[in-house]
């Protein structure tokens, strides 16, 4: 299998993530000084920027947790903490994804497999960048069920193997796929695509 030249990507990746003016749109914590009418410099400490309160971020997590589908967060966890394999199909904006939900380990090592086979020889720096990307992914093995905010964990992701996508008649078949479970709209456990 022959890849593509993605020296670019890895290029613009390192651009983005080495440039002031890029780390003021992705960064709270970026230099953010500006200028004001007189054309002196205000400090960056007068933004207006400052870190959540514990109760800020209890509220946000509130609502994101009261918009989850606690049992498919229950499913999630039981893959996730056991590595075990589960069928299903997910409604998701009008699409139907079927497969075998696995781990976020499952579907990260797919990809770091994939990866290395096709840049390790010819484009070392972009296997290392993808490896340690697709690592990043995969939840601490003892994560806690409650986090540092003394706050349950909430998964945000769903992974799944052997998938079939519908949509109004026509079907796309994935190795992999990997979906926020906020998009979900429902699911069964059990099903297939069928053939």
């Amino acid at each position: 299998m022959q890849a593509p030249p993605h020296s670019y990507i890895l290029y613009m990746a390192k651009h983005v993530l080495t440039h002031k003016k890029y780390w003021r749109i992705f960064s709270p914590m970026a230099d953010t000084s500006s200028h004001d009418a007189t054309g002196s410099e205000t400090p960056a400490g007068d933004s207006g920027f400052r870190p959540l309160t514990r109760s800020e971020r209890r509220n946000l997590w509130l609502k994101e947790y009261g918009e989850q589908d606690f049992a498919l967060q229950a499913w999630t966890r039981l893959v996730e903490r056991q590595q075990l394999e589960i069928e299903v199909m997910f409604q998701a904006h009008g699409l139907l994804v079927f497969g075998v939900m696995v781990s976020t380990a499952a579907y990260a090592q797919f990809y770091i497999n994939i990866h290395e086979e096709m840049y390790r020889e010819q484009e070392p720096e972009a296997a290392d960048f993808l490896r340690e990307y697709y690592t990043a992914l995969v939840p601490e093995p003892d994560q806690p069920e409650i986090g540092p905010e003394g706050l349950p964990t909430v998964y945000r992701y769903v992974h799944l193997r052997d998938v079939t996508i519908m949509s109004a008649g026509h079907k796309v078949k994935v190795p992999y796929w990997r979906g926020k479970i906020s998009a979900i709209d429902g699911f069964v456990i059990g099903a297939s695509a069928g053939e």
